[in-house]
């Protein structure tokens, strides 16, 4: 019975460790009035999806954009509504999601990381 409890203790208290984040296959983009929050893939692929959660009330419009300021596409979701884009890039290019109404922050889109959130200005 001790043994049975160890053990059930070590892999509660270890289990959180191995995997603690999300780590969907494209980015994930949630918009809320006062800020953002990203998912990220965890690898490269050239036919990436970014997939836009608007989380606010009113219609949202936005772009993604390339780090050399090419526009890829842009967008327009409803309130509570989510779009999906499959974007072609190459490996050498930074993505960046810009909000054009509400205006917020330009978003850059990174490959591997943590989900993050961006703030307010």
């Amino acid at each position: 019975m001790a043994k049975m409890f160890l053990l059930f203790c070590f892999t509660l208290f270890h289990s959180g460790n191995i995997s603690s984040y999300e780590r969907p296959d494209a980015f994930i983009v949630k918009v809320y009035d006062e800020r953002v929050r990203v998912l990220s893939p965890k690898s490269y692929d050239k036919r990436l999806a970014v997939i836009i959660e608007n989380k606010t009330l009113s219609l949202l419009k936005g772009k993604i954009q390339t780090h050399l300021g090419e526009d890829l596409t842009f967008i327009s979701v409803g309130p509570g509504k989510s779009q999906s884009i499959n974007v072609k890039r190459i490996k050498t290019d930074r993505l960046f999601f810009i909000p054009l109404s509400p205006p917020l922050q330009k978003v850059e889109l990174k490959i591997g990381n943590k989900p993050y959130e961006i703030p307010p200005r």
